[in-house]
């Protein structure tokens, strides 16, 4: 035996809830008299009378009350689920505001937001190419991409994968200056690297190499890899951007440089903003894909 209509039921608990026809047919946006048809079918259906009137208004009787416990439950699930459907249905739009570093914000990143363009042209993305931390509870950005295992509170974080490195140069300077074997033979060449930013030094640290080694330095990863292509000498890059150019060659395969992590943040306060949801989800799944190249 089917139950009764989910319409009587929304009105009885409607009207439970306000203690009023008026007021339930208000909430549910009808008529009075429609509410109190879907009532009498109600009490029709189940054999049993919900509601006594007094004085005041509508109060339920005992089987109303039972019902009301049961109904009230399955009616907050529904409404949840109307929420949730009409959420699908929002097109993302707005401005966010992205933080990325210069390796991957250049060479990496420019095909996501093509993507991302493409698939939501109603979000407008501000992207901020720096190598210094964006402090994300100062709103200095809504999503930020970071090299480093996140610590700071209040944050959704998501590792996406790690960064391989490798030392490359270009072919012409190898021509001219000659291919190193071994790792002590880089003191007779032309390294580049970085000057004061840790978050290339470290891995190159663990070769036993300093800034003072370093006859080109700069912070700019940038800077770095375009002096690498011209030729200026040796530095390390990611292999994933290596690859691309086939002027490059790897200098010292042998070498074991540690990769680096690639976080995903945004402060927990967005996670109800569908835009910021939308451009943290595609970057987590485009940098996935680009690390595990």
């Amino acid at each position: 035996m089917a139950g009764p209509d989910w319409r009587l039921l929304e009105t009885f608990v409607r009207v439970a809830e306000k203690g009023s026809l008026s007021a339930g047919a208000v909430e549910l946006g009808m008529s009075q008299p429609t509410a109190s048809r879907n009532i009498r079918a109600l009490e029709e259906d189940l054999g049993a009378r919900l509601f006594v009137r007094h004085a005041r208004g509508l109060a339920l009787t005992d089987r109303g009350a039972e019902l009301f416990a049961v109904a009230r439950g399955l009616d907050d699930g529904i409404q949840k689920a109307f929420r949730t459907a009409a959420g699908l249905r929002e097109v993302p739009k707005g401005t966010v505001r992205i933080s990325v570093n210069e390796s991957l914000g250049v060479y990496a990143l420019p095909k996501c937001f093509a993507q991302l363009r493409q698939d939501c042209p109603e979000i407008m993305l501000k992207v901020v190419i720096d190598n210094a931390v964006a402090d994300l509870s100062r709103r200095d950005a809504d999503i930020a991409v970071r090299m480093f295992r996140p610590e700071q509170l209040a944050l959704v974080t998501r590792r996406v994968g790690s960064v391989d490195f490798g030392l490359f140069a270009s072919c012409s300077y190898l021509d001219h200056c000659g291919i190193p074997s071994k790792l002590n033979e880089l003191g007779k060449h032309t390294l580049i690297g970085s000057d004061r930013d840790l978050a290339w030094l470290r891995p190159l640290a663990e070769l036993g190499l300093s800034p003072k080694d370093f006859a080109f330095r700069t912070d700019s990863f940038v800077a770095q890899t375009e002096a690498i292509r011209s030729g200026v000498g040796i530095g390390a890059t990611h292999r994933r951007i290596a690859a691309c150019d086939p002027t490059l060659v790897r200098v010292l395969p042998q070498l074991s440089i540690a990769p680096v992590e690639i976080w995903l943040v945004m402060h927990e306060d967005l996670r109800g903003s569908i835009a910021v949801r939308t451009v943290f989800d595609a970057l987590a799944l485009f940098l996935r894909q680009y690390a595990s190249r």
